[in-house]
């Protein structure tokens, strides 16, 4: 298999244990993490992967760079597995829009096909996936299992540059805004249980929850927002993967919806750092404009990371994610951890979850690192929530199509191509 790969940039810088903002005084020793960076950004994002390597050898870990000019995306998944044989490595972050995706196509919720882009590909080094008719896009998968993490990281050379600097004063200085968490339900999962502070109790002393139907406006979302703010968010809002959709009745009982899109996040100046974001498709990297998720993380002065989809759907029950970050799991570990227990038993809905941003950070609230007692797990695991009903909306997502000729660089004719005899 070939492979356009410019050589490796190993960055390894000796330190000392650091206790800081997002990281704990336990780590082992000899812990690895790459960034594959697209190569039109390696050298005006030079100093921020040394200064991000040289922070993060403080936690144990080696970090190692390898710019990306270009290949297909089982090149990609080739790349990650090599340092994983030769390195270790525990994760990666995937930065640029130059980076190839995995798409796949399954019946949706209203029983038609979606067809989007997927990471768990480049996760799991062993499953099975197959694309029967020979159309570039997967339509069966094995059973899946996270041997690794994934994270996305999309903007421009100065907004990555910013995104690294807030990186470094999170873990170095501390907070980037108040340190509390919002959760924010609109209409249609008004009955919603959030009796448990959906798991962010064990994270935070306050937990602000809006979800009665005169109260889950637009306008209180951006109150709250732009005012004081909040560490983390969760929120359940009809979405595209350019804009969130508030519905809402007014006095004269007439519904109401109102667009906010991406663009919009940057201009507000939202004061949020970390997201969980059930909203379909708002974490569609793929899109020519940028994605909701990517908005919040790199648009903004408080924007660090996000979990959310590329598709119809979304973490149906966040409990076992939060709670993993209230045990003091980093956000990718967090992620994996989730999926390979209550992910992995949903694919409709869970197939496109994705994360954005530096899958190192620690949510540390203001409660760590007591997290939620082994009872409290186990609870978590016997009795998981329900699903609730899909969000859907008319949405209209960029196709397979339009991304395969925006990136002909990502495809190499027979590379993925119809595999036989692994269908009954």
């Amino acid at each position: 298999m070939r492979r356009h790969l410019a050589a490796l940039l190993c960055i390894c810088v000796s330190g000392v244990p650091m206790i800081g903002c997002g990281d704990a005084s336990d780590e082992p020793v000899e812990r690895s993490f790459l960034i594959v960076v697209d190569s039109s950004l390696h050298e005006p994002l030079r100093a921020s992967f040394e200064q991000y390597a040289e922070t993060m050898q403080l936690a144990y870990f080696d970090v190692y760079v390898e710019p990306w000019v270009s290949g297909t995306v089982d090149d990609l998944k080739s790349l990650l597995f090599d340092y994983v044989d030769r390195y270790g490595i525990e994760g990666a972050l995937l930065i640029g829009e130059g980076l190839p995706a995995a798409w796949y196509e399954q019946e949706s919720f209203n029983e038609k096909i979606e067809t989007f882009p997927t990471d768990l590909y480049l996760q799991d080094r062993d499953a099975i996936w197959v694309d029967q008719n020979g159309d570039l896009v997967f339509d069966y998968h094995s059973d899946l299992h996270a041997d690794i993490y994934t994270s996305r990281l999309i903007g421009t050379a100065t907004q990555l540059q910013d995104y690294f600097a807030r990186v470094e004063h999170y873990r170095r200085v501390g907070p980037l805004t108040d340190v509390s968490a919002f959760i924010f339900i609109d209409d249609d999962w008004f009955r919603k249980d959030t009796s448990d502070e959906c798991g962010l109790g064990e994270l935070y002393s306050i937990v602000e929850i809006v979800q009665d139907k005169a109260d889950s406006t637009l306008a209180n979302y951006l109150a709250k927002l732009t005012g004081e703010g909040a560490e983390f968010v969760y929120q359940w809002v009809h979405a595209a993967p350019g804009w969130l959709q508030f519905d809402h009745l007014n006095d004269d009982g007439e519904l109401v919806r109102i667009k906010l899109f991406a663009s919009h996040v940057s201009d507000f100046g939202f004061k949020v750092s970390f997201l969980n974001m059930s909203n379909c498709y708002s974490a569609r990297f793929t899109e020519e404009e940028q994605s909701l998720a990517s908005a919040f993380t790199v648009d903004t002065e408080y924007g660090l990371a996000a979990i959310g989809s590329t598709k119809s759907g979304a973490q149906t029950d966040p409990r076992l994610f939060h709670a993993g970050l209230a045990q003091g799991l980093r956000w990718g570990e967090a992620y994996k951890m989730w999926f390979n227990v209550k992910g992995n038993e949903n694919y409709l809905w869970h197939l496109g979850v994705v994360l954005m941003g530096d899958p190192l950070l620690r949510v540390t609230g203001d409660l760590f690192p007591a997290g939620p007692s082994h009872d409290a797990m186990r609870n978590l695991l016997e009795d998981p929530e329900p699903p609730m009903p899909c969000c859907i909306v008319d949405v209209d997502p960029g196709t397979f199509e339009e991304y395969r000729t925006r990136h002909p660089e990502f495809f190499d004719d027979g590379l993925l191509r119809f595999a036989e005899g692994y269908l009954d």
